[in-house]
């Protein structure tokens, strides 16, 4: 077990019990921030620290540039997921747009059973990791950009086999459908929320060996003049 001392709660005021109970909304009342935001960053290797800078953002923990995603639902740190993806091919899967909570108290991650269950149906995986090593990334389309996550990042691989690393979880609209993005997808991206203009900052996180901005290819930027997203029968795909 890791010894901690308890739960720094960084929602939004509308999760909180009270205004004295919001640490991020006290700190930018006392005007201690540069800027109101925070930003977050997951060791993902051993050694490597986590950390959160609070009215800041370091590019230094950064393999891309950042791009910003407004909270569509002011609690949750909370944005609009437009579809999935598998293999950078649509999938058809957010009828009338998922939502996501972007979230550093998760250690998993979680969908609703409709939609996490066909993704598992769809993908596959062996649970004898027989085709472990030709999975392919799954995506998730936010802001016009797909967040990919490789099957390292989505699949629980060990003595006992393969599964995929999606919990079941439903909410109901409003609020839902909702996803949570825990722990895997905060060790794949470095997360920036900034409270005055309520919106989050996304880019993939630079860890020792990994990708680089000019050799990355998990984060795709679809307003790109030589990319175009095309709707088949079976979902869509993305051509160059």
């Amino acid at each position: 077990m890791v010894p901690f001392d308890g739960i720094l709660g960084l929602s939004l005021p509308q999760m909180s019990e009270g205004p004295v109970f919001n640490v991020l909304d006290c700190m930018i009342r006392d005007k201690v921030l540069k800027r109101n935001i925070f930003s977050v960053f997951f060791g993902a290797v051993e050694g490597e620290d986590s950390e959160v800078s609070f009215g800041e953002w370091r590019e230094s923990r950064m393999a891309s540039g950042l791009f910003w995603v407004p909270v569509s639902t002011p609690s949750y740190w909370q944005v609009e997921m437009s579809d999935i993806t598998i293999g950078n091919r649509l999938q058809n899967l957010c009828k009338r747009h998922c939502q996501v909570a972007v979230d550093t108290g998760t250690s998993l991650m979680a969908g609703p059973t409709e939609i996490v269950n066909e993704i598992i149906t769809r993908l596959n995986v062996s649970t004898e990791c027989e085709n472990y090593e030709t999975l392919p990334d799954v995506g998730f389309v936010v802001g016009e950009h797909i967040l990919n996550l490789k099957p390292a990042d989505y699949v629980d691989r060990g003595d006992d086999g393969c599964s995929v690393a999606l919990m079941t979880m439903d909410v109901p609209p409003p609020k839902g459908p909702l996803f949570i993005f825990g722990d895997p997808f905060l060790r794949k991206y470095y997360t920036v929320y900034d409270r005055q203009n309520l919106k989050v900052g996304f880019a993939l996180a630079r860890h020792p060996g990994g990708p680089t901005m000019e050799n990355q290819t998990s984060l795709i930027d679809l307003r790109e003049s030589h990319r175009r997203v095309s709707v088949t029968e079976h979902g869509g795909s993305l051509r160059r």
